[in-house]
C-alpha cells in the first residue's frame, strides 16, 4: 500500500488490516445469485405459455358427497405451491383453477368441458365419485390424475390413478384380510349408491372368500351421508353379521356404527372407508370404539418413520390446513405425481408427452405417501395392477390409532375369486 494511501487511512482511524477485512467480509456477504430456470420458447400447446401452466381440479366441494373428498383441492393447491416456490417446472408456474362438480355427473360434464374448451387447462386433477366427464377428456388426450375410485383409471391411457388401478375386475383382498384380524367371518358389506362404491362393494365379497370369511349381508342402495341406519342395523342382526365392511361417507359410517350401538348388536370390527379424521371420531367416540378407520390408499398420518408422510403432515400444519381430512393425501399424491408427469414431459410438455412418459412409469411413490410404489405400466389392466395393501388405524379410547405396518393382501379376479398375483 502506498504511504498516501496509508496516511489517508490513518486519517480516517483504519488500518490497512481493518480495510482488508471489511473487503474480504464485504466479498462473503454478497448475495449468491441463485439459477434459473427460464423456458424455453415451444410450439403452442393447451394450456402452456412461456410462463406458466394451467391445471384444473374437478371435485366435490358442495353436496351430499362432498365430505368423501374433504382436503382434496387444500392438499393439491399445497404440493402446488411448493412447486412454484421453487420456480415450477422448467420455469413455468402452474396455475390452478377449481372446478366444484358437486358429486353430479351432469354438473361434472358441464365443468369439464368450461375448464378444457373455454379456461383451456393442460390437464385434470380429480377427487370425485362422478364419472361422466373421462370419455370428452379421453377424446380431448387430457391428462387426468386423481382419485383411484372409476374404471377409467383402468381403461383410459390420459387417465392415472393416485394410488394404482381401480378395483373392479381385480383387486387386493387387503380390507378382507384386515377384518380377519379381529376374528369375524361373517361379513355385511353396505355401500352407497355411486359406480366407485358399488364396484367396491361387489368385489368384497369375492375378497372375503379368498380370506376365509364368509359375505352375510350386502345392502347397496344406502343413501350418501348421514341417516337414520335402524333398518340398516336391523338387518345386520338377523343376518347373523359379526362384522361390516362400510363404504359411506365417513358420516354415513357413524349413522351405521350408532344404529348398531343403539341395537345391541354385537359386531367384533368394522372398517369404515375414509374414516381417518379425529374430528369425525370427537363427534361420536362412543359409537366409533372399535371401528377400523380405512384410508383411500395412502400412509395413515401419525405413522412414524416415514420422511414424505412427515413432510406432507408438517407442511398442511404450517399452512393451517388439515392433514387428517380424508381426502388431503390422495390431493397431495396426486398432484405431485401430475407435476411428475409435467418434469418427464420435458422443456416443451405436451398433452402426449405427458400420458406416454408417466405412463411408462414403474416405481410412483406418490411422494413418500403410498404403502408401496406402483406402475403406471399396463398389468392386469392396460393402465396398471390394483394396490396390493392398504393402511388401517383403529378408534381405541376415542383417538385414532394407526396400524404398525400396512396390511397386504392378495390380488383376485373377482368374478371367480381366483387368486393372480
Amino acid at each position: 500500500m502506498s504511504v498516501s494511501r496509508k496516511a489517508a487511512f490513518a486519517a480516517m482511524g483504519l488500518s490497512a488490516a481493518t480495510v482488508f477485512a471489511m473487503t474480504a467480509n464485504a466479498a462473503t456477504a454478497a448475495p449468491t445469485p441463485k439459477p434459473t430456470t427460464k423456458p424455453v420458447a415451444c410450439p403452442a400447446t393447451p394450456g402452456v405459455d412461456n410462463s406458466s401452466v394451467k391445471v384444473g381440479l374437478v371435485t366435490i366441494r358442495t353436496g351430499g358427497a362432498a365430505s368423501t373428498q374433504a382436503g382434496f383441492y387444500e392438499a393439491a393447491k399445497l404440493r402446488i405451491d411448493q412447486e412454484n416456490a421453487k420456480g415450477g417446472v422448467n420455469g413455468r408456474k402452474l396455475v390452478l383453477s377449481l372446478y366444484d362438480d358437486k358429486g353430479s355427473g351432469a354438473e361434472q360434464s358441464v365443468v369439464a368441458q368450461k375448464a378444457v374448451s373455454q379456461d383451456g387447462v393442460f390437464g385434470i386433477l380429480e377427487g370425485t365419485t362422478a364419472d361422466t366427464m373421462f370419455p370428452y377428456l379421453k377424446q380431448n388426450n387430457v391428462p387426468v390424475v386423481g382419485l383411484t375410485n372409476l374404471p377409467a383409471h383402468n381403461t383410459d391411457r390420459n387417465v392415472f390413478g393416485a394410488t394404482g388401478a381401480f378395483t373392479n375386475v381385480y383387486s387386493s383382498t387387503h380390507g378382507a384380510k384386515r377384518l380377519l384380524d379381529t376374528g369375524a367371518t361373517k361379513i355385511a358389506v353396505i355401500n352407497h349408491n355411486s359406480p366407485g362404491a358399488n364396484s367396491a362393494g361387489s368385489a368384497y365379497g369375492p375378497q372375503l372368500a379368498a380370506e376365509g370369511n364368509t359375505l352375510a349381508l350386502r345392502i347397496a342402495d344406502a343413501p350418501i351421508g348421514a341417516y337414520d341406519a335402524t333398518s340398516t342395523a336391523l338387518k345386520v342382526k338377523n343376518a347373523g353379521a359379526d362384522a361390516a365392511y362400510l363404504i359411506l361417507t365417513p358420516d354415513g359410517g357413524v349413522s351405521v356404527m350408532s344404529a348398531l350401538k343403539q341395537q345391541n348388536v354385537p359386531i367384533k370390527g368394522a372398517i369404515i372407508a375414509g374414516l381417518s379424521d379425529p374430528a369425525i371420531v370427537d363427534k361420536a367416540p362412543a359409537a366409533l370404539e372399535g371401528a377400523i378407520g380405512g384410508t383411500y390408499g395412502n400412509v395413515a398420518i401419525g405413522v412414524a418413520g416415514k420422511p414424505g408422510l412427515r413432510t406432507f403432515t408438517n407442511g398442511m400444519k404450517a399452512a393451517g390446513l388439515n392433514p387428517y381430512a380424508p381426502g388431503a393425501p390422495i390431493g397431495f399424491i396426486a398432484a405431485d405425481t401430475f407435476i411428475k408427469g409435467l418434469k418427464l414431459a420435458g422443456k416443451c410438455p405436451t398433452r402426449q408427452g405427458f400420458i406416454d412418459q408417466l405412463r411408462n412409469q414403474t416405481k410412483i411413490t406418490g411422494a413418500g405417501l403410498l404403502p408401496e410404489p406402483i406402475s403406471y405400466k399396463p398389468g392386469l389392466y392396460p393402465n396398471g395392477d390394483p394396490a396390493r395393501c392398504s393402511w388401517y388405524m383403529t378408534v381405541k379410547n376415542g383417538q385414532l390409532v394407526p396400524d404398525a405396518k400396512a396390511t397386504c393382501g392378495k390380488i383376485i379376479e373377482n368374478a371367480t375369486g381366483k387368486v393372480v398375483k
